[in-house]
Formats: C-alpha cells, sequence, structure tokens
C-alpha cells in the first residue's frame, strides 16, 4: 500500500521512454503477413533497448513532447469509470481536456510497482500542478472519493505523430485497416482523417521502436498498394516544443522521490 496524500501533494517524478527510426519495407504479400509483422514487432517491443531501458530514439524532436500523466488505481473496478468522468468534468473547468493513454507510457518499473488501471494525459503544456488542481477539483466537488483509489502524477514523455499516406479512397483504406487490425495491436488507440486524396492517422501515446514504426507503415502501405517509403511520419502538430531524446539523461540517472499516493 501507498502512504496517504491529499491529491495535490501527489508528485511522481518519472519519464516513460521509449521509441525510434522507420526503415522503408518492401510491400508484404498479404494483408495476414502484415498483422503477423506487426503482431511480431509489438511482442518484440520490450527487447528493444540499448541495455539502460531505453530504445535508441530517432523520430524525435517535434513528433516527441512531454506530458504529464494521472495514473489510478483502485481496488474496485467499478469506480474507475466514475472516477473517469469526474476527473473529465475537473479538466474541463480548467479547459485542459483529458486524454486516456497506455500505462505503458510510464516507465517499466514503475509500471509494474504502481499497476495502474486507468492513465489520462494532459494536454500538451499541462503541469505537474495543474493535475493537483485537478485531483483537488475532483475531491472537493464530487463527494469523498471511494475507499482504496490511488493517484499518482508523472510527467512522461509521449510520441505526437501523424502517419499520411495518398490513396484515392481514404474511406476504403480506412476500413480495411481497422478490419484487419493493423494497427489496432500496434497503437492501440488512433484517430483517422481523409482529404485531398490522403488518409491521416493520427497517435498519440507511448513511444514507438523504430521495429514498430517500420512494421506500422508495412502495414499501412500494404492495403493502400504503395510502398513503404509511401506512408511518411511527421509531427502532428508543428507548433510546441518538441525533445531531442539524445540530449536526455538515461532512465534512472536523475533521482526520482519515493512513489506517494492518496487513498480516499
Amino acid at each position: 500500500m501507498f502512504p496517504a496524500l491529499r491529491p495535490a501533494a501527489v508528485v511522481l517524478l518519472v519519464l516513460g521512454l521509449t521509441g525510434c527510426t522507420a526503415v522503408a519495407e518492401p510491400r508484404p504479400a498479404s494483408s495476414a503477413g502484415v498483422a503477423a509483422g506487426v503482431a511480431a514487432a509489438v511482442a518484440g517491443e520490450a527487447g528493444s533497448d540499448l541495455g539502460n531501458g531505453r530504445p535508441t530514439v530517432t523520430f524525435d524532436g517535434l513528433l516527441v513532447r512531454r506530458r504529464v500523466v494521472v495514473a489510478i488505481r483502485s481496488q474496485d473496478a467499478a469506480d474507475l469509470s466514475v472516477l473517469r468522468g469526474r476527473l473529465a468534468r475537473a479538466g474541463a473547468r480548467l479547459r485542459l481536456p483529458l486524454l486516456d493513454v497506455s500505462p505503458t507510457v510510464l516507465d517499466a518499473d514503475v509500471l509494474e510497482q504502481l499497476g495502474p488501471q486507468l492513465i489520462v494525459a494532459l494536454p500538451e503544456g499541462g503541469t505537474v500542478g495543474d493535475a493537483g488542481t485537478i485531483l483537488d477539483l475532483v475531491s472537493s466537488s464530487g463527494g469523498a472519493l471511494p475507499a482504496g483509489v490511488q493517484f499518482h502524477i508523472a510527467p512522461v514523455l509521449v510520441h505526437d505523430l501523424r502517419l499520411t499516406v495518398r490513396t484515392d479512397e481514404p474511406v476504403a483504406l480506412q476500413e480495411a485497416i481497422d478490419r484487419e487490425g493493423i494497427l489496432a495491436d500496434a497503437l492501440g488507440d488512433y484517430r483517422t482523417s481523409s482529404g485531398n486524396g490522403e488518409l491521416r492517422i493520427d497517435y498519440t501515446g507511448p513511444l514507438l521502436s523504430d521495429d514498430l514504426i517500420r512494421s506500422i507503415r508495412v502495414g499501412i502501405a500494404g492495403p493502400a498498394r504503395a510502398g513503404a517509403d509511401d506512408v511518411s511520419v511527421s509531427p502532428r502538430s508543428t507548433e510546441g516544443i518538441g525533445v531531442q531524446m539524445e540530449t536526455e539523461p538515461v532512465p534512472g540517472a536523475v533521482p526520482t522521490p519515493s512513489v506517494h499516493g492518496h487513498t480516499g
């Protein structure tokens, strides 16, 4: 169990780091082969680091952003949907829309220790202090928190990128990608849009390794009848400040405070 604290005091300084380079691949022979390739890349993510817990990351700069996340752990899973709604309303009061992200955005050691069931990310520019204020609003405006609920705040790194491919039939291509599950395992949550003869896939979440990005590009290229080189990878937004991964300290190089929690 974690020691009890008021929500605004919950701070865990952790950098969750993964991700990497895209390399062109020939178009696969079948969608089944594409899906298998993506699945293999997902399975290989854990072994793709450099020995210090962090894969090489060259898809950086504006493609990598700093975000603050709130990790939630509850003894009763039924409380999670209620808490998610209360967090959303508190964030809206501060004009800070919250985005659900995969727990793997956290460093592996921290993830194992916390075991969160839900993680939400503040928008770019949101601070640890903002997250604490959101938790205070959840407590003050929504009544007492359920017993056994723990909150944790962590600054992390995420990929915030867009994959784009030219196509005359963007709707059909999107349906094929969704139907075959090419991206579901690799990205989890993603959003698509189309226009001007393009299909665009936007992703914000844990950093992606080079092998996984390569497989994703191949996976999109197959049903698009294109080459992997024809699937571009770019920042989802050209505004704001990106991260140069070569200047980031390796995991564990910067001391972090003890893990803290809040129990309602």
